[in-house]
């Protein structure tokens, strides 16, 4: 049995969730921003650091503001005003290289991000990963200190599991004890979770919800509109492929609407369950194969 959580920003109205308002914000999700060249080369989720530069150079020059979810959060309470083109920046995983290279380049630009991280810390390297490089993940004092420059920081799990493979048990304690841990670490609320390879269904939204989060991420899944459900906020991949013409065709163009047909076509054609399907894994790995992703 789940135990019953309270959470702040959603109130069951006739058995459902209410929703937020749907705004027209774009969720961007990074892994890892590397200064190595032939690194980002042979490994898609490696964006080189001068690319990624120039990743934020055409977000300021377009008039776009990243925000957080907890400014979202403030939003929809009346609390806060959100600026006229707004955009969220997120990172997963955790990587040593998101305070190395990353966070002091979004600092040049005086940009927030979101970084989701694992609610275990006793994890060095991404273990779990086996088909990328070994990379070091962040240490705590690393991350206290990009909270205090005003990054938020979001749970991705306790250990990186398949969340949808586990029972309702294991599940609840990878959930809900990722957010207590950060919280402990951070000395403040923790409402932000990103679903481990994206995968989600609803049994795993609703212990999400459950456990005190107020927004969640996943990759494909999810409607395209930001805020018509808060928890399977569909996001746009970037990928060592993605130059700057190709991130303002993501950012710019109605690519989500598409991709979201795409999505629930498939699986009113081959009968795919809603949870995101294992070839998650091959999407992140293998497309530097066919370097035709933009």
């Amino acid at each position: 049995m789940i135990p019953q959580v309270k959470n702040e920003r959603y109130t069951d109205v006739g058995g459902k969730p209410q929703k937020q308002p749907q705004l027209p914000i774009k969720i961007l999700m990074y892994h890892r921003v590397v200064k190595d060249l032939k690194l980002a080369h042979e490994f898609p989720l490696c964006i080189p650091s001068d690319e990624f530069r120039r990743h934020l150079d055409w977000i300021e020059r377009w008039g776009f503001t990243p925000i957080t979810f907890e400014d979202c959060r403030l939003y929809a309470d009346h609390k806060l005003a959100l600026p006229r083109k707004p955009i969220i920046i997120t990172f997963d995983d955790g990587y040593l290289d998101t305070f190395d290279v990353a966070f002091p380049i979004l600092q040049e630009y005086g940009m927030q991000a979101v970084i989701f991280i694992l609610g275990d810390r006793s994890f060095r390297t991404n273990s779990w990963d086996e088909f990328g490089p070994k990379a070091y993940l962040l240490e705590n004092h690393h991350v206290l200190e990009m909270s205090a420059a005003g990054m938020e920081i979001g749970a991705h799990s306790l250990t990186h599991v398949k969340l949808t493979d586990l029972s309702e048990h294991a599940a609840w304690e990878e959930i809900s004890r990722s957010r207590i841990l950060l919280e402990i670490l951070l000395n403040k609320p923790v409402r932000t979770f990103s679903y481990p390879y994206g995968l989600v269904n609803a049994s795993i939204k609703k212990m999400v919800r459950e456990a005190g989060f107020t927004h969640a991420c996943s990759v494909w899944s999810g409607p395209p509109s930001f805020g018509k459900d808060v928890f399977d906020l569909r996001r746009i991949s970037i990928l060592n492929t993605t130059t700057t013409s190709g991130l303002a065709f993501k950012v710019l163009a109605p690519l989500q609407y598409y991709n979201w047909l795409k999505w629930k076509t498939r699986i009113m054609i081959y009968g795919m369950p809603v949870q995101h399907p294992d070839a998650m894994e091959a999407y992140s790995y293998n497309v530097h194969s066919t370097h035709q992703h933009v």
